[in-house]
């Protein structure tokens, strides 16, 4: 546990020097920001050492990140000097020394449990974590960024890799070799998720009123159900899976359901499934089936089933900082909520202003300023926050910006005399501002970003099943609706009503006029036309339309709406429901008296920030019902799963606050009651998958622990394994290694020396380089294939020669995957013995040299597409 105990030492360090700042930062919280400290300080140090190695200041090394560790440390100690907050804050870590040492225990054990876990499925092997680590190894071996692409040589990384840099950070200052911070990296993350979750849960239910000695432990426990519900918990497929395989519930009864290759195989009858990867059908509860009957690859993953797959995705590396990101909006709207009442108690209501007045006020940056914490400073930090989303997981910016303004609009118009115009006016003026700020920021990672997005599309033909959604999201939504119901009472149930009303019209009828729309510009929009072209070509739905006009679709559409309407209905109608509870609690603390305790005056803002995050979680799945983002799958697959991904994320921050609430409520005890009940037995429920699918994943704990994720390589290739550490240690100058090219997931070890080396290869990965890349990649690629098979097969010696120069190879590889890939005879061995130097042959791999000087490499085909050169930037 060496590994994991300087893991854990770099991130306290990390977290000492960015304290200060944090603790500045989210003034208005309880914790005082004191849990997201970590999180954050990797995010400004990283970010910092990233920045510097994108424009040549600093290398991409240990010692240019210490300096940015050192220019944290600098930041925070500068403003304890500038205010003289030195003293306070020792006071106030005097004086919350328990919640500190909860919050490090918490940290510890999560960080101790996963690592323990990992140590027993280690491998990086199967799904995405060759590309992972390849990611890891491709920025440890770049001095200067954007870091090239071992997968594809001569370009850069065409993909959001900050949190490759956050890993390669830690990696570099703990000393620790690659295949090891992969797994150590895992467990981290799983420890800052569950650190940035107990901030939230500890701080919405802190703000209720209590005169409870006991309100730090209600507090706490909020904090830590919080943790658990995002990333302990799972789905309710897997108490399912259990059902059927021990014959719980009928088979029919589960089959119904139709979950994706649930019931595939004979029930087992042992208590954790069996040992196949069962546990992978909860990642795969939406079942969409095409007009055939046909399944259609949808993903529904949740943080957990993340952590025991093992992939250190993008959307896992975010996970923290989203959380941070929620944390950081709820810091805003209670500042921005106690700035706008002092304002308005100086200046009086703003209702009657003039229309000049207004805009002046509304887009005076000063104005702003003084709604944020630390101010300008404030702004700064947090467009640095939320664009580093957008780097992390491009999906999730959009999402956390717009819980931002949402959270700092509510602020303001829950203020006596908060005028609509002039709340929608500096909400959207933050918005813009947060957006190109935080855009300006990471303006090097955008210059060479290339996507495969295309721009949205209609779902036209697969409506989600109500059931499908339950078992996904079954505690969360009885939490939600039983806090709905109680907040619906307390408020008057007619006017409530009256204003969800209002707002029905809106969510039944929006997304299916966009739709209609959509297919009305397809006469106009080539990528709409081009769209409903194709669909219009599936002989399945001409048998189902009997034509292939717009109108006969738009009849196809409907019947098949109508025929599984139920979870658009839900959605549409709660929805609408919380905007008429948040326009009541909105009106409701607008004309109350004005609170004289600042303190006092944030807390009712808890409820409504916990409404907010349950109305953008279920804004998040309501989307892809009607809507999804273009891309290579040509499905909904990418968009359901992210945005099920932040649904889950949110609901379970809210539910945690819920429950608390619940517990805490004095009226309609038989609903709390039967609320809390079901919530408890659907939580129990829930944490059956972990349990099981980590000890099915982790092959009953029954190997030998390790956490090096190359071990697997070392006991069944041992050739390649040896071969990879040479080339680690006498290849340090190597442009280009040449090894066997392969598909998306090559389970034959494609790409399995640039991975471990990032050393760049002619070519790895091709399918995920498509992806990537988008319209792009051919131009790219053009030529590489080709290459590869004549170097290993056809080139005769000038011709070899003549492509070594032009692709700029200076090692060959040739393991048993290229011979038998490109069916090696001993004569094409002999070609490259007389060719080419041969400097390593053991095991039954031999590495080549090319002779020579090495010449500078030409720009590959298709250059003029590549990541530009601006600055110091390395392409």
């Amino acid at each position: 546990m060496v590994a994991v105990f300087s893991f854990w030492m770099v991130l306290q360090l990390i977290a000492l020097a960015a304290l200060p700042l944090t603790w500045h930062l989210c003034r208005r919280l309880p914790d005082r920001g004191y849990a997201l400290a970590k999180p954050f300080g990797l995010m400004l140090v990283t970010y910092l050492a990233w920045l510097g190695a994108s424009f040549g200041f600093l290398r991409n090394s240990l010692g240019g990140i210490a300096l940015a560790l050192l220019i944290v440390a600098g930041a925070s100690a500068w403003l304890l000097w500038r205010d003289g907050s030195h003293l306070e804050l020792m006071d106030w870590l005097r004086q919350h020394g328990r919640l500190i040492l909860i919050t490090e225990v918490l940290f510890a054990a999560a960080l101790a449990i996963l690592a323990y876990y990992r140590a027993f499925d280690p491998a990086i092997s199967a799904t995405e974590k060759p590309m992972e680590l390849m990611f890891l190894n491709s920025v440890l071996r770049s001095e200067r960024f954007p870091p090239l692409d071992a997968w594809l040589s001569g370009y850069s990384i065409s993909y959001y890799y900050f949190g490759y840099v956050m890993l390669a950070v830690l990696t570099q200052l703990s000393g620790l070799t690659p295949a090891f911070s992969f797994n150590v990296g895992l467990a981290t993350w799983f420890a800052l998720v569950a650190l940035a979750a107990f901030s939230v849960g500890f701080n919405l239910v802190a703000l209720l009123p209590s005169t409870s000695p006991r309100s730090l432990r209600a507090s706490v426990l909020s904090g830590l159900l919080a943790a658990i519900f995002v990333v302990v918990m799972g789905n309710q497929q897997g108490i399912l899976e259990f059902a059927y395989h021990n014959r719980v519930l009928p088979a029919e009864t589960i089959r119904a359901l139709d979950i994706k290759e649930m019931t595939d195989n004979a029930p087992t009858g042992q208590w954790f499934v069996g040992e196949y990867w069962w546990w992978w059908h909860a990642s795969r509860v939406i079942h969409d089936r095409d007009l055939a009957g046909n399944t259609i690859e949808v993903i529904d993953e949740f943080p957990n089933f993340s952590f025991i797959l093992g992939d250190m995705h993008p959307h896992v590396l975010a996970l923290p900082f989203v959380i941070m990101a929620v944390a950081f909006a709820l810091n805003l709207m209670l500042s921005a909520a106690q700035a706008a009442g002092q304002e308005n108690g100086e200046t009086g209501e703003t209702g009657g202003a003039t229309p000049g007045a207004l805009r002046a006020s509304i887009f005076n940056l000063q104005s702003l300023q003084g709604l944020f914490p630390l101010g300008g400073l404030g702004i700064f930090l947090y467009a640095l926050a939320l664009g580093g989303l957008s780097f992390l997981n491009t999906w999730d910016f959009p999402i956390y910006l717009g819980l931002t303004v949402m959270a700092f609009g509510v602020a303001l118009a829950q203020r006596r005399g908060g005028a609509t115009g002039m709340v929608i006016g500096r909400s959207l003026a933050l918005g813009v501002l947060l957006a190109v700020a935080g855009v300006v920021l990471y303006l090097p990672f955008y210059l060479g970003f290339q996507s495969q997005a295309g721009g949205l599309l209609p779902n036209l033909l697969f409506p989600t099943r109500l059931s499908q959604y339950v078992v996904i999201f079954a505690p969360f939504l009885v939490a939600a609706l039983a806090y709905a119901i109680i907040l619906t009472v307390q408020a008057a149930a007619s006017v409530v009503l009256r204003r969800s009303l209002a707002w029905l019209p809106w969510t039944l009828g929006l997304p299916a006029a966009l739709v209609l729309l959509m297919l009305l510009l397809a006469r106009i929009v080539p990528s709409f036309q081009a769209f409903v072209q194709e669909v219009l070509a599936n002989p399945a739905v001409q048998a189902q339309t009997g034509g292939a006009s717009v109108s006969s679709l738009l009849g196809l559409v409907l019947r098949l709406r109508l025929a599984n309407p139920w979870t658009f209905l839900f959605l549409a109608a709660f929805i609408a429901w919380l905007a008429g509870l948040l326009g009541v609690q909105i009106s409701a603390r607008r004309e109350a008296p004005a609170a004289a305790p600042s303190q006092d005056a944030g807390r009712p803002l808890a409820s409504t920030f916990a409404l907010l995050l349950v109305g953008l979680a279920l804004l998040l799945t309501f989307a892809p019902e009607f809507v999804y983002l273009k891309d290579n799958f040509g499905t909904r697959m990418n968009t359901v799963f992210k945005f099920y991904y932040q649904g889950w994320t949110l609901l379970a921050l809210a539910t945690a606050f819920i429950v608390a609430s619940l517990w805490q409520q004095r009226t309609l005890t038989p609903l709390r009651g039967v609320a809390l009940t079901l919530i408890g037995l659907l939580t129990l429920t829930g944490l059956y998958y972990p349990v099981a699918a980590g000890y099915s994943k982790a092959g009953r704990f029954a190997h030998t622990p390790t956490l090096d994720g190359l071990a697997y390589l070392r006991q069944y290739n041992a050739g390649d394994y040896a071969a990879i550490q040479w080339l680690n240690r006498n290849a340090t100058d190597a442009r280009v290694v040449l090894e066997a090219s392969g598909g998306s997931y090559d389970r034959d070890g494609a790409g399995r020396y640039s991975m471990s080396t990032g050393i760049p290869t002619l070519l790895g990965w091709d399918g995920h380089e498509a992806q990537w890349r988008g319209r792009a990649y051919g131009d790219m690629a053009q030529g590489r294939t080709e290459a590869i098979e004549a170097i290993y097969r056809t080139a005769t010696a000038n011709e070899l020669d003549s492509l070594l120069n032009r692709w700029g190879v200076d090692y060959i590889v040739v393991g048993q995957l290229e011979r038998n890939k490109y069916r090696l005879q001993p004569a094409v061995l002999t070609r490259l013995d007389r060719a080419l130097d041969l400097v390593y042959d053991q095991e039954g791999v031999r590495i080549y040299r090319r002779r020579g000087p090495v010449v500078a490499q030409p720009p590959p085909i298709g250059a003029a597409v590549a990541a530009p050169v601006v600055g110091g930037f390395n392409p």
